[in-house]
């Protein structure tokens, strides 16, 4: 399957609009020895294909948003790349679709193995105000060995210019050891767990969590209710955990926040 479309423009802010860019190339696999043909009738149709599709905006509105765009479409394009081919990166999905599907069928030629290669790559608008844009790309890839991975990648860009604002921008000098206790604080609160109760506590499900404190990543988002921070697989927990995201308020970010940066953005805050 082949195909390609662009939804209608969307207008979030008078700087950007954006359309969805969707698209997937797959191909059908043979029955694996390991199902019987009755089993193998009721698997879904994703478990019968190796397939690569996205579906995520592209935006419009000047310079600001061809960088922006090339941003996302770089990272996409990486990410959904099978790391265990060399590092060259596709330029196009239909030319990283092509690569994935070549690489199967190589994979299948030579190694006899049974299993699809998969690929998918959802981004997601998270903020889109005048000035400030926030973007969730989430992937899913399988290449064949004993589970996949789902990385989220979170971005925040200045819809005025196209650069990405990082966190040094946003917050006052020696933020660190602050940032740190709200995100500590934040992480108690989601799983249940008071401040005497170690990060691994049963009751909050991180049997695999081997570390006294969490430290803030450098993977965050912003969102009409506060910040996003994630930590993808293996970041701070075991696989079986998958991503942890971690909401903090704007009310209690209020004053890390620097003030330009309040001003600049037209933010206020709940104190």
């Amino acid at each position: 399957m082949i195909g390609a479309n662009q939804e209608p423009l969307r207008a979030g802010n008078p700087n950007l609009g954006y359309r969805r860019f969707i698209f997937e190339r797959s191909i059908p696999i043979p029955k694996p020895s390991y199902y019987s043909n009755s089993e193998w009738k009721k698997q879904s149709g994703d478990d019968r294909k190796t397939f690569w599709r996205c579906d995520y905006p592209v935006f419009t509105g000047g310079p600001a948003s061809t960088l922006i765009n090339r941003t996302l479409k770089k990272y996409m394009l990486t990410v959904a790349t099978n790391q265990d081919e060399p590092p060259k990166i596709p330029i196009s999905p239909e030319s990283a679709a092509e690569a994935l599907i070549a690489s199967y069928q190589k994979e299948r030629r030579e190694s006899g193995s049974e299993l699809p290669f998969q690929v998918a790559v959802k981004g997601s608008v998270l903020l889109n105000k005048p000035g400030l844009l926030s973007v969730r790309i989430n992937a899913h890839l399988f290449f064949g060995g004993a589970h996949g991975l789902d990385p989220i990648k979170l971005f925040v860009f200045n819809s005025n210019t196209g650069s990405q604002l990082n966190l040094a921008d946003i917050f006052v000098p020696q933020f660190d050891a602050r940032l740190n206790s709200l995100i500590n604080r934040a992480f108690r609160r989601k799983n249940g767990l008071s401040t005497m109760d170690q990060l691994d506590h049963p009751k909050g499900g991180y049997f695999g969590l081997s570390i006294k404190q969490l430290n803030y990543t450098n993977n965050f988002a912003l969102s009409n209710d506060g910040m996003i921070f994630v930590y993808n697989e293996y970041e701070i927990a075991a696989y079986a955990n998958g991503p942890t995201e971690i909401l903090i308020p704007w009310s209690e970010l209020h004053p890390l926040l620097k003030e330009d940066f309040k001003a600049q953005y037209a933010i206020t805050f709940a104190q």
